[in-house]
């Protein structure tokens, strides 16, 4: 299902979405506080993206749900959103945007009604997000959506071979 909002529409996430994304995901600062590289190919996307199309984990026990953003006012896409629902009714959100998107209020404005469609949608659930200590931008945003600090790692490796202070946020 689409979720619209005033100036972006989140689309549910495809194999087609691969090709239109990955330019915008090349991006080096993007990876700057996330454990992830950027795409080697539009075929390397395209099959992460065949998986995730499938909205559930392969052993059943988690719900997969990616939309792709959309902006009307740049008319293209501005980058993604995501939550992982387990089996204890937490949804962890995790969102990137597209650097020359930064600081136009998409991300708080995707991320906000992606919440609002996951409460409208599941019951009770316990919204979290796990951050690099040093991404100030993603701290503000969740603050921004009443987020609460609530546990500190220290030393996660990342997949750059780094170790990195995240903090986890929570909102009831």
């Amino acid at each position: 299902m689409k979720i619209y909002s005033q100036r972006l529409c989140l689309e549910p996430l495809k194999p087609d979405h691969a090709e239109l994304l990955f330019d915008g995901l090349q991006s080096a600062s993007i990876y700057d506080f996330i454990e992830d590289i950027p795409p080697q190919s539009v075929e390397s996307l395209r099959d992460r993206y065949i998986v995730l199309a499938r909205r559930q984990s392969p052993d059943g026990t988690e719900i997969w749900l990616n939309w792709a953003v959309w902006s009307f006012v740049e008319k293209c896409y501005v980058g993604y959103v995501q939550a992982t629902i387990t089996v204890d009714n937490s949804a962890i959100l995790g969102y990137v945007f597209f650097p020359n998107s930064w600081g136009k209020g998409y991300a708080r404005e995707a991320v906000k009604w992606m919440i609002n469609y996951l409460v409208e949608t599941y019951q009770n659930l316990n919204f979290c997000a796990e951050v690099n200590v040093q991404n100030h931008r993603s701290i503000a945003l969740l603050h921004n959506l009443g987020f609460v600090r609530s546990t500190f790692f220290q030393n996660i490796q990342s997949n750059q071979d780094e170790f990195n202070h995240e903090v986890q946020y929570r909102k009831g």
